[in-house]
């Protein structure tokens, strides 16, 4: 079994870091797309509560944490990690129920973006700023009127969720080995979402959303969440950011291929307007040193 594990650890190696962020790019926003149909049925805090408690269980299975060995930092930034998360999905789901998810994933980006311009004093950091501001009010713009302003707030709440999630995703990958930081989060973040997403709505709930979600869960976040903590371990945080900016493009995707959702020319200049943004403000920065690989995936 151990030799097992180790080769399936050696060929993971092998394979470009670059690629595991893209596939867990591209298994989010699917994820998000297909949650859309049961978001609409259960409702978006039941529906994130599901997603919660199997991805929880998944990698408890997968990681086995051993909690009575581990220091009180650590476990204090695995559970900081979990609210973040469980604050993060509850807000997109939410916002996804409401608006388009090319639109909702492109306002939640500038959570990153501004973790990225935190602290800058460079006068070319001012036009990522503006030209940030000016997709998000693109993005605002309907054919008639204006978008979901709750969604929109939704999706902003996330945002800074999504910001503090990049953070902490990073420190607890580096002070746990393997998927036991994980697996810990993940156990908060479900721990936290069961009184807010199932008890109150559990008769809602029939056997066919719940084993629906249960495979979406695969995709997001047991896939995406692994993925992501395991790149950020190999990858320089400047790179990750620079990928990062292919989550609103993917999303307009998804959201077309899966629900036939389809932005305005406006709204998708608001949204290429944000992901250069984004992808601006990382790619002109001076490079980091990279991180030491540790307790790869």
């Amino acid at each position: 079994m151990i030799s097992k594990l180790a080769g399936l650890r050696n060929l993971a190696a092998k394979i470009p870091v670059v690629l595991w962020l893209v596939t867990a790019i591209s298994s989010a926003q699917l994820a998000s797309s297909l949650s859309v149909a049961v978001i609409h049925r259960i409702g978006s805090p039941a529906a994130t509560s599901l997603r919660l408690i199997f991805g929880a269980v998944c990698f408890l299975i997968l990681a086995r944490p051993r909690i009575w060995a581990i220091g009180r930092p650590q476990l204090a930034g695995a559970c900081m990690l979990g609210l973040i998360t469980c604050g993060m999905s509850f807000f997109f789901f939410a916002a996804v129920g409401r608006i388009p998810l090319g639109m909702a994933v492109s306002i939640e980006f500038l959570g990153p973006l501004a973790v990225a311009l935190a602290g800058s004093r460079r006068l070319l950091d001012l036009v990522w700023v503006i030209l940030a501001g000016l997709g998000v009010w693109l993005l605002t713009k309907q054919d008639h009127g204006s978008a979901d302003t709750l969604g929109l707030i939704l999706a902003g709440a996330s945002g800074v969720c999504w910001g503090g999630y990049i953070l902490m995703t990073r420190r607890v990958g580096k002070a746990f080995s393997g998927l036991q930081g994980l697996a810990l989060s993940m156990s908060v973040a479900a721990l936290v979402g069961l009184p807010i997403g199932v008890v109150p709505h559990w008769q809602a709930l029939g056997l066919g959303a719940v084993l629906i979600m249960a495979a979406i869960s695969l995709l997001n976040p047991i896939l995406t969440f692994g993925l992501e903590m395991a790149s950020l371990r190999r990858m320089e945080p400047r790179q990750f950011s620079i990928l990062m900016s292919l989550e609103p493009v993917m999303a307009v995707v998804m959201g077309f291929l899966v629900l036939g959702q389809r932005l305005s020319a406006t709204q998708l200049a608001g949204m290429a307007c944000v992901t250069l943004a984004s992808f601006g403000t990382v790619a002109a920065r001076p490079k980091e040193a990279p991180p030491i690989a540790e307790g790869e995936l």
